[in-house]
This record gives structure tokens, C-alpha cells and sequence, in this order.
């Protein structure tokens, strides 16, 4: 089977057989993480757009096989790489060209999580977008960018909570007593906790 030589060639079989996946998932509520999806029944097929894509920089995961067990599937889903792809493969789509620099806005900070799925939908409903029926509905107001702040410092509170960063600083005073009393009184450590619970 002969190789992938450009981008070219790649973005005409993107364009037939592959899709931009999204995913919102709970730890990450703020942003989606999005997703290339290269699908055929040739494993030959997927190995030659594989070693392409790992070739020029982009990154994907291993050749897995679909649910049915009747076609062979990769994914980018790195940030940079997913972004690199479709830099590369933009000018050469057709029908997911919306949806591809739709996706580009996302990730480059120009339109929110909401907005991309509009032009998701509006691809849908012009049928050069597979329908995926969705369970519970995506909402994230953020540019990508905005929601990977908000995600930091929400992770950061949440560590500093768990590290009890808020609690008191022992005064001097009291540190010379909590020595005092385990050094020279021989109070052992659980009993100094409780009598100085405020720390």
C-alpha cells in the first residue's frame, strides 16, 4: 500500500473518514478536550496514516480495533497536536473545513465551548456532520483557554484545602511551648495536637 506523502492526502481521507470527537468530562467541566479520529478497515490503511502523522511531529495513540471488530481506528488527542493537525490539514478540507476551524478557534482562544457546538450542530443539520446522540448536554461558556484557568485555580484551593495551607501560623510564643512541653515534659505528639487544635 503505498504511503502518505502530504498533508494533502491526509486531509482528503480525513475528510471522508475522519471526525473531530469532544469530550466534557467531569474533571475537566470547564473545557472540552478534542479529538481526531481516523477510522477505516484496513489496518494497512491506518498504519500508513499513523507513521505519517507520528512522522511530521504529530503525536497519536496506538491502532486500536472499533466495538464491532470490523474497522481499525487512531486518535490525536494531545492539545498540540490535535492544534498542529488541523493547522496542517485545514486548507486542504472540504466538508469538515467548518468544523475543523471551528474546532482551531476553540483551541486557539477565539470562540467558547458553546459556540463550537453550534457550529457542530449547524454541520449536523447541514448532514456533513455525523449525528451522536448525547445524553447530557454540553455547556461550557469558556474559551478553552479562560476554562483551563478557571480548572487551575480551582485544582490549586482544592490543594491547598487538602494541604491545610489556611490553617494558623504557630505564634513564637507558643512554638517555645509546644517545645517546652515535648521536650521537657515529655508530652508526646497527640496530646500536643489536641491541646494546640488551632494549628
Amino acid at each position: 500500500m503505498p504511503e502518505y506523502k502530504s498533508w494533502e492526502q491526509v486531509a482528503g481521507y480525513f475528510d471522508g473518514d475522519g471526525t473531530i470527537s469532544f469530550t466534557d468530562t467531569s474533571n475537566q467541566p470547564y473545557k472540552l478536550g478534542l479529538s481526531l479520529i481516523f477510522v477505516d478497515q484496513s489496518i494497512d490503511q491506518i498504519n500508513n496514516v499513523r507513521e505519517f502523522l507520528n512522522g511530521h511531529g504529530v503525536r497519536t495513540g496506538n491502532i486500536l480495533r472499533m466495538s464491532k471488530g470490523t474497522a481499525y481506528m487512531i486518535a490525536v488527542s494531545r492539545f498540540a497536536a490535535v492544534r498542529e493537525a488541523l493547522r496542517q490539514m485545514l486548507p486542504y478540507l472540504y466538508k469538515k473545513a467548518n468544523e475543523a476551524e471551528a474546532a482551531l478557534d476553540y483551541y486557539e482562544g477565539k470562540i467558547t465551548g458553546n459556540a463550537l457546538m453550534a457550529i457542530f450542530q449547524k454541520e449536523v443539520e447541514a448532514g456533513r456532520r455525523e449525528r451522536r446522540p448525547r445524553k447530557v448536554p454540553v455547556h461550557v461558556p469558556h474559551t478553552y483557554f479562560d476554562g483551563d484557568r478557571i480548572m487551575k485555580l480551582l485544582r490549586n484551593v482544592k490543594l491547598r484545602d487538602a494541604l491545610g495551607r489556611y490553617r494558623a501560623k504557630v505564634t513564637p510564643e507558643d512554638f517555645q511551648n509546644i517545645r517546652q512541653d515535648h521536650f521537657e515534659k515529655g508530652r508526646r505528639l497527640n496530646e500536643l495536637a489536641k491541646a494546640y487544635s488551632q494549628y
